[in-house]
């Protein structure tokens, strides 16, 4: 049964998020297109990590909290007025990000989203005693100096790292679960490979912080790229077949490969280009990942499979066509705009399926397919 009226949309933490971090999506790379803001490259780095990834940070997180409190058995779970409390915040943060200064007022407006956000993750975790959620509930405050450090020195480097390093984490429990579930056989425990390859991440992350250089930085960003290539080769990739699962590898995918064009640059600069591996790991990794894990709230369900409809289909691919055409600049010139154009269609024909879920009835679980036989990921 549909749900209408003014409460349909605050019924789940995802519907307005989803929805919010699509159409920032869509709007962020306009500034290629329009001459809306004076400097292009520094608006669209910190809208898209503020503002995209921040929304779609706070519709997972959020909907992921009810399992971790149910399992717990105990918990405070934030209500419809804490939602648009934090919806508001979001709003307000985008337009404090539009100042050109940087002052008080415009620092509390910007970090007013991802602390409201951590706060309501925190108070939940805490009230249930789910010590080992903790680090998690922090993510948004993570983002958050990310985010300002992008913002005060416009270090584009280590934000694209941090991303990396959060696709790393969450995308490399979350995708094999999904695909083990699909095939009926439990999540395969991560080998030791891989967690030295987050460990490297994270240690070409904080390099520019310790004074390496970037030929260290590059060195364990190639060794973090080997092992999240690795890891795919423990996953039943058979159950990929299924076009939302099949989104989730192919998005992952962006992730060892942006980490090698990263890591390549640094090392051997002048010969591969940072851009190149900055946006394989920005447009392939962080917005195919985004796109697929959203699109599954949204796709229609039978028992133990997600159906993924047209609509999320040419969202992703189009999303993934964005991504292919920006290798092409600079050494073609329309690549830029066209690639900014395709990736703003994707996101815009995605936001569409975003705002008819907000009157749809809501599934269960939001993000997995029903149980069969083994259970499924709980989100």
């Amino acid at each position: 049964m549909r749900a209408f009226g003014p409460v349909a949309p605050w019924r789940a933490p995802h519907l307005p998020f989803f929805l919010l971090a699509a159409l920032w999506a869509a709007v962020a790379p306009l500034v290629w297109l329009l001459p809306l803001v004076a400097d292009p490259v520094a608006w669209h780095r910190q809208e898209l990590m503020l503002g995209m990834v921040g929304a779609a940070m706070a519709g997972y997180l959020l909907s992921a909290l009810p399992h971790w409190i149910k399992r717990a058995g105990r918990g405070w779970r934030p209500g419809q007025r804490a939602l648009r409390l934090l919806v508001l915040a979001w709003v307000a943060g985008r337009i404090a990000a539009q100042g050109g200064e940087t002052d008080g007022i415009v620092l509390a407006g910007i970090a007013a989203f991802p602390l409201g956000l951590s706060f309501c993750l925190l108070r939940s975790v805490l009230s249930a005693r789910l010590w080992s959620r903790v680090p998690i509930a922090l993510a948004p405050v993570g983002l958050l100096i990310v985010g300002l450090r992008l913002r005060l020195t416009g270090d584009g480097l280590s934000a694209v790292l941090a991303l990396a390093l959060l696709i790393a984490l969450v995308g490399g429990r979350i995708v094999p679960a999904f695909l083990a579930a699909r095939a009926g056989l439990l999540p395969p425990s991560p080998p030791i490979l891989p967690r030295l390859a987050d460990l490297a991440l994270a240690l070409a992350l904080i390099a520019p912080l310790a004074g390496w250089t970037g030929q260290e930085a590059g060195a364990l960003t190639l060794i973090a790229a080997a092992g999240q290539g690795a890891r795919i080769w423990c996953w039943p990739l058979r159950a990929a077949r299924q076009a939302d699962l099949a989104m989730l590898v192919i998005a992952w995918c962006w992730l060892p490969l942006g980490l090698l064009l990263t890591g390549l640059a640094l090392v051997t600069p002048g010969i591969v280009l940072l851009p190149a591996g900055l946006h394989a790991l920005t447009m392939g990794a962080m917005g195919g990942m985004i796109l697929a894990v959203m699109a599954r709230a949204s796709m229609r369900r039978l028992p133990g499979a997600l159906l993924a409809g047209t609509a999320h289909k040419a969202a992703f691919g189009l999303v993934m066509l964005a991504t292919l055409l920006r290798f092409a600049y600079p050494a073609w010139s329309a690549a830029l705009p066209l690639s900014a154009a395709i990736w703003c269609l994707g996101w815009a024909a995605f936001a569409l399926v975003a705002l008819r879920a907000l009157w749809s009835p809501l599934p269960h679980p939001i993000l997995s397919a029903a149980r069969v036989s083994v259970a499924a990921p709980q989100d």
